[in-house]
């Protein structure tokens, strides 16, 4: 870990340095995303089907990086608002109530401009799902939004977590 001095002010190197696109440091900044976005919180929290199970698990990483590198968004329902609570490298079990997706980093790019939807993404095989499909297809809204907010946080795509 590089350690920088500044007279008083002792900076060490990865506490202002870009989160990697997909880390831990990341998927922190995109909970915090999630929580400042109406349609997830919102829409989301009103949905019954998205709602049915209290909470849900989203695990994620990019196709062309390490798998085992996945990071985890956990979504609670708190009052029909749907909350992230946790956002991080991946800790948990995926139940069968949970979302995985990844897709190479250029497409996750893409998405996350607006280029095109998640239908268009999983009809094309640019973004792999598993998961509850019922749910992600009565929550396509949200979904498209959850997609845009991958772009949001700032990261370094340049290397992989």
């Amino acid at each position: 870990m590089k350690k920088v001095v500044f007279g008083f002010l002792t900076v060490v190197g990865s506490s202002l340095a870009t989160p990697v696109f997909m880390d831990g440091e990341y998927a922190k900044a995109l909970c915090e995303v999630w929580n400042n976005t109406p349609r997830l919180v919102d829409e989301l929290g009103k949905s019954e089907s998205w709602t049915s199970v209290g909470e849900r698990k989203i695990f994620i990483y990019r196709e062309d990086c390490d798998a085992s590198k996945q990071i985890q968004l956990t979504i609670k329902n708190e009052g029909g608002k749907a909350r992230c609570v946790y956002g991080g490298p991946a800790k948990d079990k995926r139940g069968k109530d949970d979302f995985l997706m990844y897709a190479e980093t250029k497409r996750w790019e893409e998405m996350a401009r607006g280029e095109y939807g998640p239908m268009k993404a999983m009809m094309l095989g640019r973004l792999k799902f598993e998961g509850p499909k019922f749910v992600a297809m009565k929550n396509m809204g949200p979904f498209e939004a959850f997609l845009t907010a991958l772009g949001k946080p700032k990261y370094d795509a340049g290397r992989c977590p």
